[in-house]
C-alpha cells in the first residue's frame, strides 16, 4: 500500500506544473491527453514498420505471405515475423486508443 501511495505522489509531482501552468485543467485531464498521445506514437512506429515492410517487398502481408511460403530464406522469415507483430501490436494499440477515448468522455 505504501508504494501505490508513493506512485500517487510521483504522479502528482509530475502532472502538477502541467496543471499549474493552465496547459490543463486538471491531472485526469493531462494523463489522459498524455496517454492518448503515447499510444498514437506507438501506432506511428508500428505503420512506419508495416509500410516499410511494403516497400522492401512491394506487396501487402498477405502477398509477401503467400510469395514466401516453402521457400522463405531466414532473413525473409525474420522479415515475416517481424511483419506480423507490427501488424498484431498496431491493431492492440488501435484497439486500446479507442478504449481510452471512449472512456475519456
Amino acid at each position: 500500500m505504501y508504494q501505490d501511495q508513493i506512485n500517487t505522489e510521483q504522479i502528482q509531482q509530475l502532472l502538477n506544473p502541467l496543471i499549474v501552468s493552465g496547459i490543463y485543467k486538471n491531472q485526469a485531464s493531462a494523463l489522459n491527453d498524455i496517454i492518448i498521445e503515447f499510444i498514437k506514437n506507438k501506432l506511428k512506429s508500428y505503420k512506419a514498420a508495416i509500410e516499410k515492410f511494403e516497400l522492401k517487398y512491394n506487396t501487402g502481408f498477405n502477398g509477401f505471405s503467400a510469395n514466401i511460403k516453402n521457400i522463405a530464406s531466414m532473413a525473409e522469415e525474420d522479415d515475416w515475423m517481424d511483419w506480423k507483430a507490427a501488424m498484431e501490436m498496431k491493431k492492440a494499440w488501435s484497439k486500446t486508443l479507442k478504449t481510452v477515448m471512449q472512456n475519456a468522455t
